[in-house]
């Protein structure tokens, strides 16, 4: 009986129905670890999150991540999701505030290729580590695949939960949901996050230009002044 159970159950979950998420196995993340900086890092219309790694399993194996986006009204709230069902694609549910933004392969042990990623190239060896997931990218009207990772709004909170899919691309487990993280107000100067450390090239580069012409004006003066000195 419970064999018959177990296969009526596997077959509503392969054809889309509801899955229970207090039913599902817990995966331990941290989201937000400490020691990265471009973890911590928040823009006014994405961010980067920790993903799930190396995730082992006795009864399935993991195969699929697809992560869930939750929009909150405030950093204490919590998404009222019990099951799957209210989990929607903005594709069909533009104005959802509980949606999938996608999915990636599940991430092993050894380096994954898909996600935000840097490379490192000498000449001689790469080496590609992968950073994280970039929720908030993506303009649904352009986006392929059955799922959208929209651009965020500014000034908004956000909660991310990635759901773990077997090889027959049936959910199993889930990490819950994330800490509330905000994204950046940028109508004004002092809203930007300076906890990004990472800087545009432009930006580097009108830096650079703005020293220089200082020193430039500064030793200008210095010059005037001594050249006006002798003339005296």
């Amino acid at each position: 009986m419970k064999l018959i159970q177990l296969i009526c159950f596997a077959g509503c979950l392969g054809i889309g129905w509801a899955v229970q998420l207090s039913s599902l196995d817990k995966i331990s993340l941290d989201f937000f670890p400490n020691a990265s900086v471009i973890l911590a890092a928040r823009m006014s219309s994405s961010f980067i999150v920790n993903i799930p790694k190396c995730i082992s399993s006795s009864q399935f194996t993991p195969t699929t991540i697809r992560p869930a986006v939750a929009a909150v009204g405030d950093k204490v709230a919590m998404p009222a999701v019990t099951d799957t069902n209210q989990i929607k694609s903005l594709h069909s549910s533009s104005t959802a505030q509980v949606y999938f933004a996608g999915e990636f392969k599940s991430v092993s042990c050894r380096i994954a290729r898909d996600l935000v990623s840097m490379d490192i190239d000498d000449g001689n060896y790469k080496l590609t580590t992968v950073v994280g997931y970039q929720v908030g990218v993506e303009v649904c009207e352009k986006a392929k695949g059955p799922f959208c990772n929209r651009a965020l709004q500014p000034s908004s909170i956000y909660r991310v939960n990635f759901f773990i899919l077997d090889e027959n691309a049936v959910i199993r487990a889930h990490t819950g949901w994330s800490d509330a993280i905000q994204t950046n107000n940028v109508t004004t100067f002092t809203a930007y996050d300076g906890s990004f450390l990472g800087r545009a090239g432009g930006m580097i580069v009108i830096t650079v230009l703005l020293s220089v012409g200082m020193f430039v004006l500064v030793v200008g003066l210095i010059v005037a002044a001594a050249l006006g000195g002798k003339k005296s």
